[in-house]
């Protein structure tokens, strides 16, 4: 039985784990969110959204349109006008203007709801309280949610890889199967190769981690929390928890393995070969192994200790800079070192072949993320949250947020892109291309803000003053405002800068 608490932190309740809990409660009733002077309120009936309202004006239903595409923003101009003059919502006058037919607004409204709960995800901070109340109308079904694909939207859009993984906690290890829920979960995810791949190594032969490496795809590893979180896989044991080193299935390790009991065959051949020098060699052979096992017991013993401590570069053993090829040379080389049949021909004992495990899912997890250019962007990123003093989760986040909010710059969508980019300057304020965004954003949309775009375009010029970027949005700001000599001046650099800038 879910116990769902009346108020909470999001910071504490992440928003999809907030759905779920919901969900699985079969809540009827209103959840309402607040963060900052953004404020929303869902309603539920049978733990399934049903109805939205927000007061964000770039989630009413005419922005949401024009931004579209499917209305002109003339039309939109029209539509607030018979609001404001009739008192009437905005899909009523959308309806007697003829901007949209009835099954239109049917769909836009569906959608509305799903882009509400969507943006929730990216919700780090705020607060929730939840309403328990009587079901809504019957005549609300044909606006619910279904609850697996937005769970799985809302977590591949916002969650960086690292926050998804560190989902499935103390179940890498195990092993791993679907249970009979996957065929009725799965058509209702947003499938790609990589999902199915995940899926099909649900088999019960690997562990947890060793599935995961099939899923490639953000999309993908979304899907793998969904499934995680409504128990459509389950987790046993391993047989023999000294042989589930948590290596994935690589070619290149098989050659690896290979190659090292060749070497080993090759070496008792020689020994055996002489009987008179088989016990000087036996003995040369002993005080090696002894030796290497000694240094290599040092170092697992070493790692193991600051497991905690040490980042993915340290873990792998590489430089912050490195390229990928000395990722996987590093991931091959403990693959190498910390295999059991490898640590068993040295003698070591068990408590350190426990080690020898722990250290080395540890390096599988660091080798996932940075041998992925966008996981280990997000790292880095976090990394660098670190050494500001912010938490590395948010200064992830902000990078996410940016992304997206520079997708919808690109596309034109400047009221969108601001829902996005104003957060990401929120958390990280001194990142030069947060600022740059933010200021044209403000500039550009309607109607536009050139006096805040100013401030946010000149604290990027002081972050970045070689950005030509910067210099040119600046002078079309500047423009705006009247100031034609400085707006001149920053142009001018701008073209000093990058000589293709018009």
């Amino acid at each position: 039985m879910v116990i769902l608490p009346e108020q909470g932190q999001l910071e504490d309740t992440p928003f999809p784990v907030l759905l779920l809990d919901l969900h699985r409660a079969q809540f009827s009733g209103w959840a309402r969110l607040s963060r900052e002077r953004a404020s929303k309120s869902f309603l539920f009936r049978d733990g399934v959204p049903m109805f939205a309202e927000s007061n964000l004006t770039s989630e009413s239903l005419g922005v949401q349109l024009m931004d579209a595409g499917e209305i002109s923003r003339g039309d939109y101009s029209r539509v607030i006008e018979r609001v404001e003059n009739d008192g009437c919502k905005e899909g009523k006058a959308l309806l007697e203007l003829e901007l949209i037919e009835p099954r239109g607004l049917f769909v836009a409204l569906k959608d509305q709801i799903r882009k509400r709960l969507l943006e929730c995800f990216g919700w780090n901070r705020g607060s929730f309280r939840i309403e328990p109340g009587d079901p809504p109308p019957e005549e609300a079904t044909p606006f619910r949610t279904e609850i697996y694909g937005l769970l799985q939207e809302g977590i591949a859009a916002y969650w960086p890889s690292d926050r998804i993984l560190a989902e499935f906690g103390e179940h890498m290890g195990k092993i791993a199967r679907r249970t009979a829920q996957v065929p009725r979960i799965e058509p209702l995810l947003n499938t790609d190769e990589a999902t199915n791949a995940f899926i099909d190594a649900l088999d019960g032969s690997r562990n947890l981690w060793q599935a995961l490496q099939s899923a490639t795809s953000q999309k993908s590893l979304a899907a793998a929390w969904v499934l995680h979180a409504f128990r459509a896989i389950e987790y046993d044991d391993p047989d023999e928890p000294a042989a589930s080193a948590d290596e994935p299935e690589s070619g290149d390790l098989e050659i690896y393995f290979s190659d090292l009991a060749q070497e080993t065959s090759r070496a008792e051949a020689r020994l055996t070969a002489d009987g008179d020098a088989e016990g000087s060699r036996n003995g040369a052979s002993e005080r090696s192994k002894s030796k290497s096992a000694a240094v290599l017991c040092r170092n697992i013993a070493e790692k193991f200790g600051r497991i905690d401590e040490l980042d993915y570069y340290a873990l792998l053993g590489v430089d912050q800079h490195s390229d990928a090829s000395a990722f996987k040379r590093a991931y091959l080389g403990a693959a190498k070192d910390y295999h059991p049949d490898a640590l068993a021909r040295l003698h070591i004992d068990d408590e350190v072949r426990d080690q020898a495990n722990t250290v080395f899912a540890a390096v599988g997890r660091a080798y996932a993320v940075l041998n992925n250019a966008d996981r280990r962007r997000e790292y880095d990123a976090s990394l660098l949250g670190d050494e500001l003093g912010l938490d590395g989760e948010q200064i992830a986040t902000a990078e996410t947020l940016f992304r997206k909010g520079e997708i919808l710059l690109r596309q034109g969508n400047f009221r969108g892109a601001l829902e996005f980019l104003q957060p990401a300057v929120d958390i990280y304020p001194q990142e030069a291309d947060y600022r740059n965004a933010l200021g044209w954003a403000l500039y550009k949309r309607l109607p536009s803000d050139p006096t805040a775009a100013r401030t946010h375009l000149e604290a990027a010029l002081d972050l970045a003053s070689d950005d030509a970027s910067v210099h040119f949005r600046l002078s079309v700001v500047l423009r705006a405002l009247g100031e034609n000599d400085e707006a001149a001046r920053r142009l001018a650099k701008a073209k000093q800068l990058n000589p293709k800038v018009r």
